[in-house]
């Protein structure tokens, strides 16, 4: 299930889908490159924004003369408030004029993975591409030909326009981008017919605020000062986590769960609200269908049973779902980070359900907060983004990005993936069943195209690498799943080498692939222009000159944004659904994974794989050497009771292993995890890395409950130390 546009807005495909001081960077140690500009040239100071898969979309203020990037510093917006993330501060040095980015297409001369390859020209690369392209589609059809693209960049135009209308052109298969957000996404879209709950800066209204599953000190970082704020004002801050992160630390009270179990607590919690008549029976009453069904369904979630499931206290669940339901207003901040289990998107649309159950939506800084994408799709001129008309629906198969290595290695798979294209991501990195993937991508007869900045460990297995632009050298427009900023991005400094944005190089494909139809063909600062051009009142105050002017602005949206104070739900019925007959599971329902008794003696530890690291997002900067630095050896945290059952003292060398594959790491025994569970971080490649693996060589293929997300989280392993 994926996200739904508003009434009268075409539809759009979910967006696949941050700390310093104000001051800039000096960059005058950068090296003078060469731009493409004639002679010196005077400074300018354009705007940007960071194009990472990240809530808080950054804005920036970018200085250049002579073709070089001079300063670099945050925008004047109000929710970046003049900082950036530790990821990106020092970007332009780390990413554009990085020694080792690639500034010319490559060809492959060696074996696959060995990332052995000659330069060669545009020309030469486009021309033998496009042949290869049309071969591939006259003897096996377009459905032979699979884009692989995510949220390496999450610009509207680098990320969307142009690919997208080329691959339809080309009658590819499509790709389900669902490995993240998909799954959450379902399960609030069942309860409450939308994402779109408080706003992010209205959080210092709330006098009880939970943080279930994610750690916003970390990945949300922006959000952290008005957290602050709330509790600067007497909120009572929890954390429901299964891993004790920096953002628990912080917290008043920190809730440990067992992995994978957030739908049972959260009907635990329902069932003693309305044991208790702790519920707003008025809001049900008008704003709610199933309270019936829903209290019957509880019923099997009383405290005992919860605690069982969840390894919680019995009093802990009680004490929880008292202080939630009596705290006025009481918000719950839910994110990404609880879909990764085989009940992720149950786990949502349970957790949504609450505020509707204590009528926590009254009030201004009560009830949920989740994405904010939908009030861009609402706000934008979508049909100058979105598929023309005549390529519109196409009905070429669809295979799912968490089943990548299944799709190449699969000998059924009618046809068989012959091409892969990837821009913006690193699947070799980023997709579960790592050594599976990276199986297919050792395929002889697999043609496999890249464009990046870097010889990824994905771009080791091309047969040709095309050289991108980074966000300071092309126009792109840039909305958010998680503020309410809309930034534009304008160029600071021609492209360095060779590199072109992605929209080029699709155009030149289509070119070459003899294509005239002139939607492949559109400019990206038209296809920018174009978006902007709306009459909705979000956008009042919003144009093109004005975000050149500002870089961000916030979308102009009615004060107080109390949105379900008198339900108005977007569901069919206008009403939360705590019950939904037509739904495959009408309610929702802990369905924990069924593990035999020998795969549990054999890998008796619950994995987790999360994104600790401080100085990473995803799989970004990991090849950059001062950020693997400050970062340091990956590590396995693992309680006390589990190291000692097998002799490991912290700092010891480790390998985790499990069927699909082994990692080596360092062992950090600590608390932050409770027996039975071990967490590593994901991001690091695995080429850099002892015995060339990383997380995802352990994580399976699994998808959500609903949604047809990546269950990542599912993974079991076993653990012993190197002698």
């Amino acid at each position: 299930m994926k996200p739904t546009q508003p009434k009268g807005i075409p539809r759009r495909e979910f967006l696949e889908l941050s700390a310093k001081t104000a001051a800039g960077i000096g960059l005058t140690s950068l090296p003078l490159v060469g731009s493409g500009c004639l002679g010196p040239s005077p400074a300018k100071t354009v705007h940007g924004a960071c194009y990472h898969d990240c809530p808080d979309r950054c804005s920036w203020k970018v200085t250049a003369a002579d073709g070089k990037v001079t300063a670099f510093q945050a925008g004047d917006n109000p929710y970046t408030a003049g900082k950036l993330c530790n990821k990106m501060d020092a970007f332009p040095s780390d990413v554009t004029y990085h020694p080792d980015r690639l500034l010319t297409p490559l060809k492959r001369t060696g074996e696959k993975g060995t990332g052995t390859f000659t330069p060669i020209s545009w020309e030469q690369a486009i021309g033998e591409v496009a042949g290869k392209l049309r071969a591939i589609v006259a003897k096996s059809g377009g459905e032979a030909i699979l884009p692989y693209s995510f949220g390496g960049n999450q610009g509207l135009v680098q990320g969307e326009a142009i690919p997208n209308r080329f691959f339809a052109r080309l009658g590819a298969s499509q790709l389900e981008r669902t490995i993240c957000g998909n799954a959450a996404v379902a399960g609030v879209l069942a309860a409450n017919g939308q994402t779109t709950g408080v706003l992010p800066e209205d959080c210092v209204h709330s006098k009880y605020l939970v943080l279930w599953g994610t750690n916003p000190i970390l990945s949300n970082q922006h959000l952290w000062p008005f957290i602050q704020k709330a509790r600067d004002h007497g909120a009572t801050l929890v954390v429901v986590d299964p891993f004790r992160s920096r953002t628990t630390a912080e917290a008043d009270w920190h809730i440990q769960p067992r992995p994978g179990t957030d739908t049972a607590l959260a009907l635990g919690m329902m069932h003693i609200i309305l044991a208790e008549g702790l519920q707003d029976q008025d809001y049900i009453d008008r704003h709610t269908l199933g309270i019936e069904e829903l209290r019957a369904h509880v019923q099997a979630h009383n405290p005992a049973t919860t605690a069982q499931i969840t390894g919680l206290p019995e009093e802990t669940i009680i004490a929880f779902a008292r202080a939630y339901a009596q705290s006025t207003p009481s918000l719950i901040r839910v994110l990404i980070g609880m879909e990764h289990q085989a009940n992720g998107a149950s786990a949502f649309r349970a957790v949504a359900m609450l505020p509707a159950l204590t009528g926590a939506w009254r009030h201004h800084g009560g009830g949920l907060m989740h994405m904010t994408y939908e009030l861009f799709g609402e706000a934008l001129n979508w049909e100058s983004i979105s598929l023309p008309a005549e390529l519109a629906n196409p009905a070429t198969r669809s295979i799912n990005m968490v089943e990548l290595g299944k799709a190449l290695t699969d000998p059924a798979l009618d046809p068989p993936i012959e091409a892969l294209l990837v821009f913006n991501s690193n699947p070799a990195v980023t997709t579960p069943n790592q050594n599976l993937v990276r199986r297919g991508l050792e395929r002889p007869d697999l043609l496999t195209i890249v464009s990046e900045h870097f010889l990824t460990d994905t771009a080791r297995y091309a047969d040709y690498v095309f050289p991108a632009t980074t966000v300071l050298e092309h126009w792109d427009l840039f909305d958010s799943w998680g503020s309410t900023y809309l930034n534009l991005n304008e160029p600071a400094i021609d492209p360095r080498g060779e590199s072109k944005p992605n929209s080029e190089l699709f155009r030149l494909l289509a070119r070459a692939m003899g294509y005239t139809e002139p939607y492949l063909y559109q400019a990206d600062l038209e296809i920018v222009k174009n978006t902007l051009k709306s009459d909705h009142p979000y956008l009042e105050g919003i144009t093109f000159e004005s975000l050149r002017q500002s870089g961000g602005q916030r979308l102009t949206l009615p004060e107080p944004w109390i949105p379900h104070a008198e339900g108005n739900f977007k569901t069919a019925s206008g009403k939360c659904h705590f019950h939904d007959a037509a739904l495959e599971h009408p309610l929702p329902a802990y369905l924990p994974v069924a593990y035999s008794e020998e795969e549990l003696r054999a890998y008796p530890l619950h994995l987790l794989t999360l994104k600790t690291p401080k100085y990473f997002l995803n799989s970004s900067h990991a090849n950059v050497g001062h950020l693997l630095e400050k970062e340091g050896k990956p590590y396995l945290e693992v309680h006390p009771q589990d190291a000692a059952a097998r002799n490991i003292a912290d700092g010891d060398e480790l390998k985790v292993f499990n069927p699909r594959g082994r990692v080596f790491l360092t062992a950090r025994i600590s608390e932050k995890v409770t027996p039975g569970v071990v967490c590593m971080p994901q991001g690091y490649w695995p080429s850099l890395l002892k015995g060339g693996s990383s997380a995802n060589a352990l994580t399976d293929h699994r998808l959500t409950d609903m949604g047809r997300g990546g269950a990542i989280q599912e993974a079991r392993v076993e653990i012993e130390k190197i002698v």
